[in-house]
């Protein structure tokens, strides 16, 4: 009788541990799906000739991958390429034609709605009539030296009410 426990017993043991991996994995893309689904839901800048380059989520709080509030993320990041933070960058430096900063950017960068649908433009240029408005687009555009000087985080605080 000992003889069929010893059998029994890894095939027991299999089935456990098949088993919490299968939990585990599941569980993994519960998470996973969570924050990419957080992740997916705010306005989003896109920049460029096309505006095919992604600059992050604009009402996302810091806690959300891509936001442009959190200095951890490229878009929050004064250092990358990808950033409206970044003074020398493409997309934050007054010179560029990608830029929100430059008044006379050709392109500057487009911000999408949940729904799809362009918003408006982030740019310092108040001639454009399709200039975005508000509270929260000329604290980018025409506060960025106090954002930055603060840290661009703790302006996500009015973010987490919000979603």
């Amino acid at each position: 009788m000992s003889a069929r426990v010893i059998l029994l017993e890894p095939s027991v043991h299999l089935k456990r541990n098949t088993t919490m991996k299968k939990l585990t994995i599941l569980l993994f893309l519960a998470v996973f799906t969570s924050v990419l689904a957080k992740a997916q839901n705010g306005a989003k800048i896109y920049g460029g000739k096309h505006y095919d380059q992604f600059l992050g989520c604009l009402d996302c709080d810091s806690q959300t991958p891509g936001s442009i509030w959190s200095p951890l993320t490229d878009y929050g990041s004064t250092h990358n390429p990808k950033s409206i933070w970044n003074e020398k960058g493409l997309y934050g430096s007054v010179t560029s034609n990608f830029s929100p900063y430059n008044p006379k950017a050709k392109y500057p960068p487009r911000v999408i709605g949940r729904d799809g649908k362009c918003i408006g433009y982030l740019t310092i240029n108040k001639n454009n009539p399709n200039r975005m408005l508000g509270s929260v687009a000329d604290l980018i555009c025409f506060r960025r030296d106090m954002v930055l000087r603060d840290g661009v985080e703790k302006y996500s605080e009015q973010f987490e009410k919000v979603n």
